[in-house]
């Protein structure tokens, strides 16, 4: 019986452990794409004063 309880913490452990590595990863993903958006956004705002391109 107290094998089971063992393989159980461990279980419920290593489920949560995956569980807090895996969400990061997810939101810093989007964080990226929209930071990045942001930055090419930002550069052709800022790298013409308002000219529109050719």
């Amino acid at each position: 019986m107290a094998n089971y309880e063992k393989l159980r913490k461990w279980l419920v452990l290593s489920a949560v452990a995956t569980a807090l590595l895996v969400i990061p990863r997810r939101s810093s993903r989007k964080a990226d794409e929209m930071t990045d958006a942001n930055i090419a956004n930002s550069k052709s705002k800022g790298s013409h004063h308002g000219e529109k391109d050719a």
